[in-house]
């Protein structure tokens, strides 16, 4: 008896020590954290999709009960349907260094973001693939999640982030320049975006990473998904999306040489992108993921000014395992790509947190809101540059999960969409049904006050400067009209410039937005050195050097400015000294080095314009006539060349107002299209009798000819002598010809021409395709959609696409104990 009981505690003892040793599992790199175990809760189904999706592995709406804090929180959970676009690709290397591409089925999409019930400010960005792996923020404090098991319904680890261990111990942000002061208020309120933006994201891999996690492709997808929906997350506030629409593992060796230079590695990968991955696959930005160490403290690095150009890009050092310190670099080098510069001491996120996404450092946490100063900086960015890919709203085709309502994105059958029911706050659009709400005329849109359409007249989207002309609402649609601008070549700016795009470019303008307000520009002896055709001084790049300018070109090269701020918005400058005195230009190391140069349209002399560096008529802009005589007293000439009518007034030529039209704009469309049928029907008419009656002349003429002689006269020829008076006239003889042409059949164009729109391309199956060496031809941009905004600057529309601050990201300084 005292044996059994004996062994009976010893049992018992190594029960317990099996529950303590289960529970002091550890995980290398977090220095303490609590055991969870998060509980799925049962919830009312709401069906909000287009079709009955309860066979999914994930549904679109979960709910758990979490403890943390002292007590338990239910997190409501969103299925994040915008993560992965409808042609996401991946593309690998074989053995033989063959590029495979190919659109794998992505069946269950196990990404979410949330909120914590009955708390305003907090948010949660989580995967749920194998257990639940991601952070949930309440207000300042972030708390960071990652399974014990494979299980969501298992053990979790919970903890706070500063918590996790480092690589490093000391790692802080590089010097960056200055930023001049237009682009700073002391005045700045929150804003919101109300335009929504969309950035298709490229994710490169290289073979550091890919080994790093055991060569294993499913791994990497996991992790870069992961990573992709965290920085979604963190940009959403924003009105911005990021799309994830590929990803390229460099599985059998790099494609370019991955440096521990970060600048070095930046500038690669940049030209990579641009020879290779964007003849590949249309994208709006590349980041580039590494496992290798750079040198010095840097794990990030990125041009700022860059979004939508061609070196829209940044490299990421991937230091730290958990996902969200890389979507953190991520989000922070891309937030560079949009203008954005690291915070200053005076930048705040929120009123009690100084620790923004756009921070110098990186410290013992992860930042997940950007700055006031970030949202400033990227407004005119927005503005002024114009970034028009963003504006590319992708439709639910291109969405991976494909259509569903509260997705925020207005699909067919749909009225409206303002998300989920968490999100929605358009009290016009009901967020279950996604139509609009009883009484509602609409929810969106800049014409839509109230839930009712504004009323002709009134205006959606005012003149920002003189180059620029008001667009007024129709009363017709809640959307404003599309973007005009002033007819290219108009005088501006009395008399110092003429309107390009809408903006009155000068080299007084773009010196201060360089350098400054004090600034102004240079002296006519520092533009002459352009016609040296040097570094720093001349009109453009070509294969073998720089190009020297003629002197008729000379102020429309580098630009030289005096005054201002000690370094311009570049971070770089040179000094050229010359018998005059010293000249200053803007250092710019991007390929296309815009920044630096005279912006197009700015004027050079009397009717004359920089165009392609160099002094052009006006006659460069196309036809110059006004087309104003065309708008019939009601309207000007706009940058298009067409009519743009005063308020009330129809385009295209002003004639009719909207309010005398009860189908909008449409009935004009509609009434042009019947009248030119009807043209083109009476065309027809008049070929097919004109046709009927030579058929049946020339079988008259037939038969004539083909009638034996009675003897008699006719009574036309009855008189001889009349006949022979007359003049011979011969019946048409139809000739033959040796020149062949093809038959084309008799149209009428009823609108003005246009070339023949590219064939459809046929979308990718589900089935996994297998494509080698796949080649995407990009279209050029389009006329740009956004107008300058108020600041002070000008910035070319089709010119903007300077790199110019290549900033580093690198983690904080933590003292040693």
């Amino acid at each position: 008896m005292p044996c059994s009981a004996f062994t009976a505690h010893v049992l018992c003892c190594l029960c317990l020590w099996g529950c303590v040793a289960e529970s002091m599992r550890t995980l290398p790199h977090v220095e303490q954290f609590d055991v969870v175990r998060p509980k799925r809760q049962s919830i009312r189904k709401v069906q909000s999709d287009k079709s009955p999706k309860s066979h999914e592995t994930y549904p679109d709406r979960l709910t758990y009960k979490l403890f943390f804090g002292g007590k338990d929180h239910l997190i409501h959970l969103e299925k994040n349907r915008q993560l992965i676009g409808h042609n996401y690709s991946e593309i690998y290397y074989q053995d033989d260094g063959l590029i495979v591409s190919r659109n794998p089925i992505l069946k269950d999409n196990c990404y979410y973001h949330g909120h914590i019930q009955d708390l305003e400010d907090s948010s949660v960005s989580v995967g749920i693939c194998s257990g639940i792996r991601g952070f949930v923020r309440v207000k300042q404090q972030v708390y960071l999640i990652e399974p014990l098991t494979n299980h969501s319904d298992g053990d979790h680890a919970l903890y706070k982030h500063e918590h996790l261990r480092w690589k490093r111990s000391n790692t802080i942000y590089d010097h960056e320049a200055p930023v001049a002061v237009p682009l700073k208020s002391s005045r700045w309120k929150t804003k919101r975006f109300h335009t929504p933006r969309f950035v298709e994201l490229f994710l490169v891999v290289d073979n550091t990473e890919y080994t790093n996690y055991g060569s294993n492709m499913d791994i990497i997808r996991a992790r870069m998904l992961e990573v992709a929906n965290h920085v979604d997350k963190l940009y959403r506030p924003l009105n911005i999306r990021v799309m994830l629409v590929g990803l390229e593992v460099w599985t059998k060796q790099d494609q370019i040489l991955v440096s521990l230079i970060s600048d070095d590695t930046l500038s690669r990968f940049i030209e990579w992108r641009k020879s290779n991955l964007l003849k590949r696959v249309k994208h709006d930005n590349a980041q580039f993921v590494t496992g290798i160490d750079f040198l010095g403290d840097t794990v990030g690095l990125a041009n700022k000014f860059a979004m939508c150009a061609e070196s829209s890009a940044g490299v990421n050092q991937d230091h730290n395992q958990n996902s969200l310190g890389l979507a953190s670099t991520i989000a922070h080098e891309m937030g560079h790509n949009m203008g954005m510069s690291h915070d200053e001491d005076h930048c705040k996120c929120g009123s009690y947190n100084s620790i923004c996404i756009m921070t110098e450092r990186v410290g013992t946490q992860f930042p997940e809101q950007f700055s006031d100063c970030s949202l400033e900086q990227l407004s005119v960015f927005l503005d002024n540059a114009n970034p028009s890919c963003l504006l590319d709203t992708p439709s639910s085709s291109r969405l991976y999960s494909g259509s569903v309502c509260g997705n925020a994105f207005l699909d067919p059958g749909e009225q409206c969409d303002c998300g989920t029911a968490e999100e929605c706050e358009n009290p016009c659009c009901d967020p279950v049904t996604c139509r609009l709400t009883e009484g509602s005329q609409c929810a969106h849109g800049d014409c839509c006050e109230n839930c009712q359409i504004k009323d002709a007249e009134s205006v959606c989207r005012a003149s920002v400067n003189e180059c620029d002309v008001p667009e007024y609402c129709t009363g017709q649609s809640e959307q404003c009209p599309e973007n005009d601008f002033k007819m290219n070549g108009i005088p501006c700016s009395s008399g110092q410039g003429y309107c390009y795009n809408g903006q009155c470019p000068t080299h007084l303008q773009h010196c201060q937005r360089l350098w400054g307000t004090g600034a102004k520009k240079g002296t006519d002896a520092c533009f002459s050195l352009n016609t040296f055709g040097k570094n720093d001084s001349h009109c453009g790049k070509t294969k073998n050097g720089y190009r020297a300018c003629k002197k008729e070109n000379m102020f429309c090269g580098k630009i030289f400015c005096d005054g201002g701020s000690e370094y311009p918005i570049t971070g770089q400058k040179a000094v050229l000294r010359t018998l005059r005195g010293h000249c200053n230009v803007a250092g710019d190391q991007s390929e296309d080095d815009v920044l630096s140069m005279v912006p197009t349209g700015t004027k050079c002399e009397h009717n004359k314009v920089c165009f392609d560096y160099m002094c052009q008529d006006l006659r460069v802009y196309g036809n110059n006539e006004d087309c104003s005589l065309q708008c019939n007293g009601r309207g000007v000439c706009n940058h298009k060349k067409q009519c743009h009518c005063e308020p009330g007034w129809a385009p295209p030529n002003c004639e009719v107002r909207y309010s005398e039209l009860p189908s909008g704009p449409s009935k004009i469309i509609g009434i042009s299209v019947a009248v030119g049928i009807a043209l083109l029907v009476l065309v027809l008419l008049v070929l097919c009798a004109v046709l009927r009656y030579r058929k049946r002349r020339k079988a008259i003429v037939s038969r004539k000819t083909k009638t034996p002689s009675s003897g008699q006269l006719s009574l036309l020829y009855e008189n001889n002598s009349d006949k022979k008076d007359r003049p011979e006239i011969s019946q048409p003889i139809f000739m033959g010809t040796t020149v062949t042409r093809p038959c084309t059949p008799l149209t009428a164009r009823l609108g003005p021409p246009r070339p023949a729109p590219p064939a459809p391309k046929k979308l990718p199956s589900q089935s996994q395709q297998t494509i080698v060496k796949q080649v995407i031809k990009l279209t050029p941009p389009p006329v740009p959609p956004v107008k300058p905004s108020l600041a002070t600057g000008s910035w070319s529309t089709d010119r903007v696409t300077g790199d110019t601050v290549k900033v580093v990201l690198r983690p904080p300084t933590i003292p040693r104990r």
